[in-house]
């Protein structure tokens, strides 16, 4: 009887383990589960918030190697209110553009600020230990989605001219997610000293005085410069070298090639003056203090003397382009300018009416027309006032 009671017992604890066993080992899964979790998401959150701005975390850890940036992380660090971008100091915007928790904080700026975060500031100025030197580093960029370069240039606190020029981007130029730009760290250009240049020279080039230049390199001697080395030009603006039309046209407004004779002091020409040009009345331009002449707009039409007389000059002059003066006579001359074609040549003796050109825009002109000059005893006179 002992035994079939033990065995009882036996097969009842068997019974409730069995019954029960499940129940609790799924109790015990259950508890492990969330525990793990609560301990995972505690330190996930405490690495996050490390990971924000890990270069700043390094640099509180370390200040011996960067104290006013230190000091700046802590003053913006003290703004829980709106920050007002104007106002921060250059240490402090340099901490705004490289922490993502301040971002969503910032007025007055037309866009996002890069970040570390988001791989954005590839290249962060270096500071030498102890001091507040301007940062002089070329930074590099890396173009977000929304970006534009107004955005970019206000970031970083320079114009667009001077990321545009650096970049070698036209205003009308489309910027991509991905691209890198080249940011200068103050407004101006930069420039790679080639072999024979000077400073001085490089200064006039750029219309910068060349202390500035000196100052800003930390150059103490001009001539220590070597070629392939590059230097910023404070508030410069790169040359552009004008286009081969632009360049023709400029030789074309110096040149001078005409030919030209001595009128005799008592030759006696016409004085009776007629209308030029006899297709067309209508002025572009009349005289007044800068404009001594009239200009009156025609394409290749037919330009007649005005009076009888000696053509004194023919051909290209500086400014007037092909262009004809005729002496008349008892200090009496008259301009014809801008012709596309000369019909006569110096020495010639013309008439009244006759056809000495035909109209055209050659010389400092900005479309077909006739320049018309007076000239009086030497004294630029207004046509209006003699011509019938």
């Amino acid at each position: 009887m002992a035994k079939i009671s033990h065995f009882r017992k036996q097969k009842s604890f068997i019974y409730l383990c069995s019954h029960f066993g499940t129940e609790f080992l799924l109790f015990l899964i259950l508890a492990s589960a969330v525990a793990t979790n609560l301990f995972l998401r505690t330190n996930s959150t405490r690495a996050q918030t490390l990971n924000r701005s890990l270069f700043f975390v390094y640099l509180k850890n370390n200040p011996e190697r960067n104290q006013p940036l230190v000091d700046a992380y802590e003053s913006v660090k003290q703004k829980p209110e709106k920050i007002n971008l104007a106002s921060l100091s250059v240490g402090q915007k340099e901490v705004l553009a490289a922490t993502s928790s301040n971002i969503k904080s910032l007025s007055g700026l037309p866009g996002p600020l890069p970040t570390l975060a988001g791989s954005a500031l590839l290249k962060p100025n270096p500071s030498t230990s102890g001091s507040a030197l301007p940062k002089r580093d070329i930074e590099v960029y890396e173009v977000r989605g929304g970006d534009t370069v107004a955005r970019i240039a206000a970031a970083y606190g320079v114009s667009q001219e001077t990321i545009l020029s650096e970049n070698n981007l036209t205003t009308q130029a489309l910027i991509k997610p991905g691209q890198e730009l080249k940011i200068l760290p103050m407004s101006g250009v930069s420039h790679k000293i080639q072999k024979g240049e000077t400073l001085g020279g490089i200064a006039a080039k750029y219309n910068v005085d060349l202390e500035t230049i000196l100052e800003y390199n930390d150059i103490e001697i001009p001539e220590h410069i070597l070629p392939g080395e590059v230097i910023i030009i404070p508030n410069g603006a790169r040359v552009v070298p004008p286009s081969p039309q632009r360049q023709t046209y400029l030789a074309s407004l110096s040149k001078n090639d005409f030919q030209k004779i001595d009128v005799p002091a008592g030759y006696v020409g016409g004085s009776d003056l007629i209308w030029p040009m006899p297709a067309a009345r209508r002025l572009s331009q009349k005289f007044w203090s800068r404009h001594r002449a009239l200009d009156i707009p025609c394409r290749d039409c037919a330009v007649n003397a005005s009076a009888s007389g000696i053509v004194e000059l023919a051909g290209w002059q500086t400014g007037y382009g092909y262009t004809i003066v005729i002496n008349h006579g008892q200090g009496l001359k008259t301009r014809y300018a801008h012709a596309s074609k000369l019909l006569v040549a110096a020495g010639q003796s013309v008439s009244q009416g006759e056809q000495i050109m035909i109209s055209g825009s050659t010389g400092r002109s900005t479309g077909p027309h006739l320049h018309f000059e007076i000239i009086k005893n030497g004294v630029l006179v207004d046509p209006l006032t003699l011509v019938r």
